[in-house]
């Protein structure tokens, strides 16, 4: 085979797997929306309500510490310092979608109690936050030393690689807060496997699959930026 055709090929499989990958970035919030619909008409088979798995929960695996707080904002469900917030949809339904997200965020909590996974990503989230408010002058000054002559050339690239190091800390942090999040559903599902049946529990790993690749698109949104075809997301 000639070398042409070698490039040829190859340029072709990149290109399709770019397709995939903004297919991913683009469309996997969609695909967990409409899973979520789908399996918030669907009830769990047992008489449980949510308050009651939450309750029992916190009575076992938190000792009652855990303190539970209604909201009225609609998928604004999540955890933070002891606290776990429900929206009033989510309590008030004993769909297999409130169940799952339910007990997603009791897995935070259960990272929270046993560790300080939260609390180093919630440091280097903030950390990201002040030097990516930086980044966009790191660059600007880096690029423009370049160009002032060799004297300052090399604080160019000094500059250009604190930026590229703000960039590298931005993936690292996503990359990060993917593991969490699956760890977290790893736990959600022992959390479930009490009060689930077999067919249910199936569909809600497919729904926690479904809400983890939501960050692998944001993820991958950062790294695809330069295509022109995916959607924006923040850095940090």
């Amino acid at each position: 085979m000639s070398t042409i055709w070698i490039i040829i090929i190859c340029l072709i499989a990149f290109a399709i797997l770019i397709c995939f990958l903004l297919s991913i970035a683009n469309f996997s919030y969609d695909r967990f929306l409409q899973r979520y619909k789908k399996l918030d008409k669907i009830g769990v088979n047992s008489n449980l309500t949510t308050m009651e798995f939450i309750n029992q929960v916190n009575y076992q695996v938190f000792g009652n510490k855990l303190k539970i707080l209604q909201i009225s904002q609609v998928a604004g469900d999540a955890y933070g310092s002891g606290k776990l917030f429900l929206s009033t949809r989510t309590i008030n339904s004993n769909s297999i979608a409130s169940f799952t997200i339910i007990a997603h965020e009791l897995g935070h909590a259960k990272q929270d109690f046993e560790g300080k996974k939260l609390k180093r990503l919630k440091f280097l989230r903030v950390l990201g936050k002040c030097l990516g408010f930086l980044l966009p002058l790191v660059l600007l000054s880096g690029i423009i030393l370049m160009f002032f002559g060799e004297d300052y050339f090399t604080y160019g690239i000094i500059l250009l690689a604190v930026g590229l190091g703000i960039f590298l800390l931005a993936l690292f942090n996503k990359l990060l807060t993917i593991s969490i999040e699956k760890d977290a559903s790893s736990k959600a599902i022992v959390l479930l496997k009490d009060f689930l049946n077999d067919e249910e529990l199936k569909l809600a790993k497919r729904f926690l699959k479904d809400a983890r690749l939501t960050y692998w698109a944001d993820f991958l949104r950062i790294i695809l930026g330069w295509t022109g075809f995916s959607k924006k997301s923040k850095l940090f």
